[in-house]
């Protein structure tokens, strides 16, 4: 990261039409997951999508028809699942329960002293 320069890097994050060295811009991006989803749409079968982040913010914010710029603000750590069910005339995101892991914490100092 050092050898970027801070300008690339700041319209990277907060322009979503800006192609850094010529690459996919985000709203490529979400034009390329979108036409993907829509090949989906008939299906009828479930189909497992093994992708990376990207793809995965993409295929949510073309689920809840929003922008772009929104792309930065959900954090996809490894081994989510995601689902998707296409209901027309839309997708719907199902979120998946996990269980909860409980940690002990540390107990709080005693607020009288």
């Amino acid at each position: 990261m050092t050898a970027t320069d801070p300008a690339d890097l700041t319209a990277w994050l907060t322009d979503p039409t800006y192609r850094a060295h010529g690459g996919e811009s985000l709203t490529d991006l979400l034009a390329r997951t979108h036409t993907w989803l829509t090949t989906l749409e008939n299906r009828g079968d479930p189909i497992i999508a093994i992708t990376h982040p990207a793809v995965a913010r993409a295929a949510i914010l073309t689920t809840l028809d929003a922008p772009a710029k929104s792309f930065w603000r959900i954090d996809i750590p490894p081994l989510t699942t995601i689902t998707l069910h296409h209901r027309p005339p839309a997708w719907t995101l199902r979120t998946t329960p996990h269980p909860v892991i409980r940690r002990p914490c540390s107990t709080a100092p005693d607020a009288g002293g």
